[in-house]
């Protein structure tokens, strides 16, 4: 006589395998974590068709890249790097995450799984040369996507700490031929930080290579804004769903 499980959600694990939870629930602590920030004027075109709908585009269209090492967390040590935008939800200021990617497995699927963040494993570096701190981003290894460069000049104040919020879309298919997505939401992430130092300066970057599978370089430069060096705790907290797509 077949006999039923007895998992279920009373005793089952935060996230998937349900026995076997690949990552706890929020908050997630970063301690020392480095990162620069470049951010440049960018195509509205090419911005508008990369953006979900229920988000606005500020102008002029501005784009960041930025690329963090952290040191110290509760995924364990990676490296990150981030293109987003500068957009509106309902008039606030948001930062629209289009493509992230990082170099370990446990803040790629808690990255996605809770947040809707489009990470993807990939190979990042965060070094220093002489007076410059950069960074790059491959993917595969060898076919340079991304890369910045950041010359730290002067001290900045601390209202780093004010950045608007990250937001995402958290895309999940469905499993049937021709069913709709299960989800299609935008989430806002909260997220504390507390600036240990910060530095603006001159800052270059470079989409080298072009791929279809990760069009990091769908956004041209037209000119670059700013540059920041920063040195950074971080709380990363959960999340909630401010909007969907229809």
């Amino acid at each position: 006589m077949a006999k039923h499980g007895r998992l279920n959600l009373s005793n089952a694990g935060y996230s998937m395998p349900a026995d076997a939870a690949a990552f706890q629930r929020p908050p997630f602590y970063y301690r020392n974590t480095r990162s620069i920030v470049v951010a440049f004027e960018t195509d509205l075109e090419a911005a508008l068709e990369a953006l979900p709908a229920p988000l606005a585009l500020s102008e002029p269209a501005t784009a960041i890249l930025s690329f963090y090492e952290y040191t110290w967390t509760t995924f364990g040590p990676y490296n990150e790097a981030i293109l987003s935008l500068l957009v509106e939800h309902k008039g606030r200021p948001m930062n629209y995450v289009m493509h992230i990617a990082v170099t370990t497995e446990p803040p790629m699927l808690a990255g996605r799984e809770i947040y809707g963040f489009p990470k993807k494993l990939a190979q990042i570096e965060f070094k220093n040369d002489r007076d410059m701190i950069y960074g790059t981003l491959e993917r595969p290894a060898g076919i340079r996507l991304a890369s910045a460069i950041v010359r730290p000049e002067r001290p900045a104040d601390n209202g780093h700490s004010a950045a608007p919020p990250p937001v995402s879309m958290r895309l999940i298919p469905s499993p049937e031929e021709n069913g709709r997505p299960l989800c299609a939401e935008i989430i806002e992430t909260n997220i504390e930080t507390r600036v240990i130092e910060a530095w603006t300066g001159v800052g270059s970057i470079a989409f080298a290579e072009s791929s279809r599978l990760d069009p990091w370089n769908r956004l041209p430069v037209k000119r670059v804004i700013g540059a920041s060096y920063m040195l950074s705790d971080m709380t990363l907290g959960f999340g909630k769903v401010i909007d969907r797509l229809e």
